[in-house]
């Protein structure tokens, strides 16, 4: 049942007890400004859903509960560490206003909290509701923003595709004897000692040197489509470990139209042929399975295997402090083109949206910038291809481009050509979102002293003269010119500061290795992390803003 926490403090808390001079040690500390600020911003009502409204027994406070896990994510402890700290240190009980009769909780209850977050989002909207919050109490400003993404890697070995098949099928082998027993006993006991020992522990057939590793492989291909084969249809093909086990099959093997019978060589010689063979490496996507124990992982050729995570951050010069201002959890083998809208609609419906977004190649196709523009984002960032040199004006005499012409994207306002003559009309061009025609008055175009270096052409009287704009390309072409000035270098180096915090988040907070595994918690880690991460840079700001005047009186 859920229960607020009373606001009433009591003299029993932690640092009433303690002599005075280490209770004013304790006051300048990070856990006063924590105490003081940090914890009320924990919305205790923005959690009650995930408890009954008027039955069983009362939650643990909120409060406690997930200033545990935000603590927990910004000293990087494992729940076990947490829960120590939290019962015999000092400056965690002085954080969370705690008596040390109340600085207790049982693993169970951080395990329940968690999973509880994974419902409807939960931890996103943490995230996010919270991270608003302190940015309201720091008073920063978001018009200038930039994105980066970096590798993380769950809680996984990394196998080799030789360890991958193996394990799939210990996997498989090790839930079929769990689940279906007398299902169990129809598997081969040579195929099933390739994998597992009597004992059930695992073999090391996947130690192979390298010159018998392509043949331990097609062995395992084979043990995959005899296993898939005996058990379709059966029990055995609702569970989620077959499922894992066929979509190796489809992904790492052909089926083919003739029989491929083990060597003489070969572990399973004698057990028969089977119509299957592996493919080439570059024939498997980078979106197959890598590892049994976490489905969703992906493979990226630059970074490995695992995860991206999308950072985006406040850099604004006037800021005390940078924000991370939205965190999102991306496959490994996808591009970050595809985050960089999604990215910016989140930012727009929380108040957040930047004016300018500063951010690598990567993310700043044409079709990015012209959609940011379009919500009102203009998206700073290098663009693909062959650089052009710097050039001089418009007016010095050169054949004018579509790049020369002011257009309003959002269609708001009318193009404005380089000699100052408005359009009189534009239209998109069927089937092509990117493309517009703009209309010129002939009785303006014709007398135009610039006629010869304009681009706009009659195509009929009545029509008038008409310029046909492909806005991707001119927005490359305009990008492309800017980025050749030294104006763009400047407005572009900030962005490497984000470089930082993905460091920091990976070597302070441990986001480079996880400690779970699978896509949902993985996705809460990261909000988890990213908000101790806010929490920790507010904490530091307000306590440099506590001790500088009795520094300066000292």
């Amino acid at each position: 049942m859920f229960r607020k926490r009373t606001a009433q403090s009591s003299i029993f808390e932690s640092s009433y007890l303690v002599p005075r001079k280490k209770a004013e040690r304790l006051s300048k500390s990070w856990a006063e400004p924590f105490r003081a600020y940090a914890l009320p911003l924990i919305d205790e009502e923005q959690f009650a859903s995930l408890y009954c409204q008027d039955n069983g027994r009362p939650n643990q406070p909120v409060q406690i509960v997930f200033g545990t896990l935000i603590l927990k994510e910004m000293f990087n402890l494992t729940d076990q560490e947490a829960l120590d700290q939290l019962e015999f240190n000092l400056q965690w009980q002085h954080a969370l206003c705690l008596t040390p009769e109340e600085a207790h909780l049982c693993q169970k209850t951080l395990h329940n909290f968690r999973v509880r977050l994974l419902e409807d989002d939960h931890g996103r909207r943490a995230f996010t509701e919270t991270t608003d919050r302190i940015l309201g109490v720091l008073g920063l400003r978001t018009e200038r923003q930039r994105l980066d993404s970096t590798h993380i890697v769950s809680n996984i070995a990394i196998l080799t595709r030789l360890g991958l098949f193996c394990e799939t099928l210990r996997v498989f082998l090790k839930a079929l004897e769990r689940e279906h027993p007398r299902l169990s006993k129809q598997v081969a006991g040579s195929l099933r000692g390739r994998y597992l020992h009597e004992s059930g522990d695992a073999t090391h057939y996947e130690d192979a040197r390298r010159p018998m590793a392509p043949r331990r492989l097609s062995v395992c291909a084979r043990d995959v489509y005899r296993l898939h084969e005996l058990f379709g249809g059966t029990a055995a093909a609702q569970m989620d470990e077959y499922v894992l086990l066929e979509r190796l099959l489809e992904e790492q093997c052909a089926v083919v139209a003739r029989q491929v019978d083990p060597t003489d060589e070969d572990d399973d010689a004698g057990e028969g042929g089977v119509p299957v063979e592996t493919k080439e490496p570059g024939e498997v996507g980078s979106n197959s399975l890598q590892t049994p124990h976490d489905p969703d992982v992906t493979y990226s050729g630059h970074k490995g295997k695992g995860y991206e995570v999308q950072v985006t951050e406040t850099c604004h010069e006037e800021n005390v402090v940078e924000l991370i201002t939205h965190v999102e959890l991306t496959e490994a083998c996808g591009s970050d083109a595809d985050a960089t809208l999604a990215m910016l609609e989140e930012l727009q419906a929380r108040g957040q949206q930047p004016a300018e977004l500063i951010a690598d190649t990567s993310y700043g196709s044409g079709a990015n910038a012209l959609e940011a523009e379009c919500l009102g984002t203009e998206l700073v960032s290098p663009v693909g291809g062959a650089a052009v040199e710097p050039e001089e004006p418009a007016a010095v005499g050169r054949a004018w481009t579509a790049a020369d012409f002011q257009i309003d994207v959002t269609g708001q306002r009318p193009a404005v050509c380089p000699a100052g003559h408005e359009s009189i009309g534009e239209s998109e061009q069927p089937g092509s979102p990117y493309r517009i025609k703009l209309t010129f008055a002939p009785g303006i175009c014709e007398v135009c002293p610039e006629y010869g270096r304009c681009p706009a052409r009659s195509h009929a009287a009545q029509e008038g003269y008409a310029l046909l704009v492909n806005l991707v390309a001119r927005n490359l072409e305009i990008r492309r010119r800017a980025e050749a000035g030294a104006e763009f270098a400047e407005r572009y180096a900030i962005r490497a500061g984000i470089e930082a915090t993905n460091s920091e988040l990976k070597r302070k907070h441990g986001l480079g290795k996880l400690r779970v595994r699978g896509r949902p918690q993985v996705e809460l880690a990261v909000y988890l992390k990213a908000l101790s991460c806010n929490f920790k840079r507010m904490v530091r700001v307000l306590l440099a803003e506590m001790t500088a005047p009795a520094a300066a009186t000292g």
